[in-house]
């Protein structure tokens, strides 16, 4: 049988005729919010009674505000059991649990009670160790949940209301099962409300079987067509792209460009900054700590432009953003909806402006019907085109900008270190890492080159023949013969320590078979312990691993074969020992 879906009728549109406590009213008007928006209005009633909800809103239109306020009426001045929060916010990206979180701290505060965000990319230790202090609200994605009630590091068996925010979001991102296992581990009859921009057929599953009876609102159609948004469609060439996208991303305001992937985010960030626009990029690869960083000298206006992938389309709330640029147009209704849905937010007025390649423009214009967008086509074959200044873009200066993602913002992580990293000017670890495989690589190659010109390969490991140093931490390569050579093992510390113990090396012959073979003390006598150890493999004295007589030079304790035989080491060459006794040293 179907469940009934009630509208409810509302009647005031301003905060403090709502069952509110004068603590929130407080805090609202510190933010000057005095009046609700109408999916507000439409909203509290029945959140603060308790009543399942469904919502449906275009974003911006302040449905998080909603069940904020709704959560902290409720469990206001309540106290909480460790690690058995009493409300729960699920959402499908951190950046959106950041931000979601972000809006609770003031009125949580404001009622005594604490709001804690748990989110993957984040340190788990820390979020467990909070959740056992306690928190009344829990702020989370739903794969870092799970693992933490896999720890038994959460319970859900005291929560009282849930909101799944973006639900469809989180079915296309395929959370739909780990939601559905996170909803059927509250308690049945509680609370439960979803909120999104859009709920279609996807969230059909969560509602027959979670939501009792629930009320729907819907404030406008699914479609982005805003009355205060113009949408347009500029057919670029080719080799004009680059510098029609400078030329929106110089205007004046904040503007949003969308990409399709990383690699293009990162590409226009960085040809903007060359010329002389500061823009960042935000995208799912970034580290947690710089991807808040950007959005939060973006939220500042620190700097106007914000390149994106589709990681910033849903639900991020990112005040008097004037204009998105679609660089590469979005591929269906759903994603035109989501990524436009940036600029005109709560009223305000917006330009939505998709660059459609000559091979792009029908399937920008089926996406652009699909929802219900009527838009200005207009051409723009060069960086001088009408319709760019219509638009308002401008001549970027030519001058290299100096790059936001460099620069530590205000709300940015405390911790962040951008000494030497990507965001203080250094190229990152990534690249360090980068560079010192290129360094030993260059390396390998002299090795290579100078064991070649020596005579060819020697043996041990494939290695090539060490130069031997005569002292300090040498010269040689991989040692000759084995980990030998006049180098120590595989080529480091290939010298030794200079004066008294070092002859060509501490361990001529890759320690020249330990303490056995090899020079130790680098002396000339032709006895006793000298003589310097230099090509061998693992032979001479008991293993002599190389050395040209392990510690003996001529009769001492060393032998030039030791276990390696003949061919002195692991396949290397016959060690150049004395005539010292096979048996080798000690």
């Amino acid at each position: 049988m179907p469940k009934a879906r009630r509208r409810s009728a509302h009647s005031s549109s301003r905060f403090d005729d709502m069952a509110l406590s004068e603590e929130l009213l407080a805090v609202l008007a510190e933010q000057g919010l005095t009046r609700a928006f109408e999916i507000q209005e439409a909203i509290l009633p029945d959140a603060l009674a308790g009543r399942d909800v469904m919502a449906r809103a275009e974003t911006g239109s302040g449905k998080t505000l909603a069940f904020a306020l709704s959560m902290c009426a409720r469990f206001r001045g309540r106290k909480v059991h460790r690690r058995r929060p009493l409300g729960l916010v699920l959402v499908p990206t951190r950046e959106l649990a950041v931000q979601v979180v972000d809006t609770f701290h003031p009125f949580a505060r404001a009622v005594g009670i604490r709001a804690q965000l748990v989110a993957g990319g984040m340190n788990i230790e820390k979020q467990a160790e909070a959740l056992r202090r306690g928190a009344e609200i829990v702020v989370a994605t739903p794969g870092r949940l799970l693992d933490l009630a896999a720890r038994d590091a959460l319970f859900l068996d005291r929560i009282e209301t849930t909101v799944v925010d973006e639900a469809d979001h989180m079915a296309d991102l395929g959370f739909l099962d780990q939601v559905g296992e996170i909803l059927a581990a509250t308690p049945m009859g509680t609370q439960k409300m979803l909120f999104s921009a859009t709920l279609d057929g996807q969230v059909e599953t969560l509602v027959d079987s979670f939501l009792v009876d629930p009320v729907e609102h819907e404030t406008t159609p699914v479609a982005a067509a805003v009355k205060t948004m113009s949408h347009h469609v500029l057919a670029v060439a080719p080799k004009a792209k680059r510098e029609v996208i400078a030329q929106l991303a110089a205007r004046r305001g904040r503007t949003l460009v969308f990409t399709r992937t990383q690699l293009g985010a990162e590409r226009i960030a960085a040809e903007l900054v060359e010329v002389g626009v500061q823009a960042a990029a935000l995208h799912g690869n970034k580290q947690q700590g710089l991807r808040t960083n950007v959005l939060a000298g973006f939220r500042e206006g620190d700097f106007p432009v914000l390149v994106a992938t589709d990681v910033a389309a849903r639900g991020l709330h990112i005040d008097d953003v004037s204009m998105v640029v679609h660089a590469d147009p979005a591929t269906d209704s759903k994603e035109y909806v989501h990524r436009s849905g940036r600029t005109a937010r709560a009223g305000a007025a917006g330009s939505v402006v998709t660059l459609a390649l000559p091979h792009q423009t029908r399937g920008t214009r089926a996406v652009l019907e699909a929802a219900e967008v009527e838009p200005t086509w207009e051409e723009a074959r060069s960086a001088d085109a009408q319709a760019l200044i219509d638009l308002g873009g401008r001549t970027p200066s030519g001058e290299p900008a100096a790059d936001p993602a460099k620069i530590k913002h205000k709300g940015a992580p405390r911790k962040l270190r951008l000494s030497g990293g990507v965001a203080n000017g250094g190229e990152g670890a990534n690249a360090a890492r980068a560079e010192e495989r290129r360094t030993n690589e260059e390396l390998r190659a002299a090795w290579d080159e100078e064991a070649a010109a020596e005579g060819g390969p020697s043996a041990g490991h494939g290695a090539r023949r060490g130069a031997g140093g005569s002292g300090g931490r040498g010269s040689g390569g991989r040692g000759a013969g084995g980990r030998g050579g006049a180098g120590r093992a595989t080529g480091q510390r290939t010298g030794g320590r200079t004066s008294g113990r070092t002859g060509q090396g501490r361990t001529g012959g890759a320690r020249s078979g330990g303490r056995q073979g090899g020079a130790r003390t680098g002396g000339d006598a032709p006895s006793g312990r000298s003589g310097g150890g230099s090509q061998g493999g693992h032979g001479g004295s008991r293993s002599g691993r190389g050395g040209q007589g392990g510690r003996g030079g001529q009769g001492g304790r060393g032998g030039s074969q030791g276990r390696g035989g003949p061919q002195g080491g692991r396949g290397g060459r016959r060690g150049g020992g004395g005539a010292g006794p096979r048996r080798g040293g000690r």
